[in-house]
């Protein structure tokens, strides 16, 4: 079961949020977009109020997920901004559902694969996880996702993640670890690209995502100066006004 939150009327965007997150994280983002678009923001299966999938499952599964819940709403071709593991969902998505989706976004997020470094920092998480409980690695990895250590929306942001299960954590930190480099399917220009990228962020490397981005036809990349992975809040304005004209381009040639 896919728990949502729906407001608007228009062409559907579909905002996906990040990892140990839920869907209250685009609360004060999207009413930007209400006006114009139908905004639906749901929780990915396992946070907030959505069912965990059974185990072991993959980031295809998740995306496998979401696109049945596409049909089960009513959406046709919806728009889908994906912040982290939200992109990763969007880019399978795009991978195997792409007559679904007019067009991917992706938010402090990459088309590649883990490295084998990053690999082996997944593995210590679902360590430390599974032997100290949430509370202790949310209170680590929070405020790592911010350049300024006292962003007011720090407190909220971990009372959000708090709420992820153990069992869900686990799971997707294997599911990032596991998941296919999906450059590939993003260089191939099926649908109109965006990617937005936190100067400042540390998680995503950017020279990297930089000249993928400008190597693939129909992507547009946006450079954010003072962001590090959570642009939603750190420029919150010039990102919704980098995914306004993103949407309203692609509604303009539908």
């Amino acid at each position: 079961m896919i728990y949502f939150h729906e407001t608007g009327s228009g062409m559907p965007i579909v905002f996906l949020h990040g990892f140990c997150d839920n869907h209250e994280l685009w609360s004060d983002f999207i009413p930007e977009f209400t006006d114009s678009y139908r905004v639906l923001t749901p929780d990915l299966p396992g946070f907030g109020q959505s069912t965990l999938l059974p185990g072991p499952f993959t980031i295809d599964d998740v995306g496998d997920e979401i696109a049945q819940w596409f049909e089960q709403v009513g959406l046709i071709q919806p728009v889908v901004i994906g912040h982290s593991l939200g992109g990763y969902v969007a880019l399978s998505l795009l991978a195997r559902h792409a007559n679904q989706v007019s067009g991917i976004g992706l938010f402090h997020s990459t088309p590649a694969g883990d490295s084998p470094e990053r690999k082996k920092i997944r593995d210590k998480v679902i360590q430390f996880v599974e032997l100290n409980g949430v509370e202790p690695f949310i209170d680590t990895f929070v405020p790592g996702l911010f350049v300024n250590k006292s962003d007011p929306h720090i407190d909220a942001t971990r009372q959000r993640c708090l709420t992820t299960s153990k069992d869900t954590l686990v799971g997707y930190a294997r599911v990032m670890r596991d998941r296919p480099d999906r450059t590939q399917t993003f260089q191939n220009g099926l649908v109109p690209l965006v990617v937005i990228a936190g100067i400042k962020d540390s998680l995503i490397p950017l020279d990297d995502l930089k000249k993928l981005a400008k190597m693939t036809p129909n992507c547009e990349f946006f450079e954010i100066q003072e962001a590090a992975h959570m642009g939603i809040f750190e420029a919150k304005k010039q990102c919704q006004t980098i995914i306004s004209g993103f949407a309203d381009r692609i509604s303009a040639i539908k």
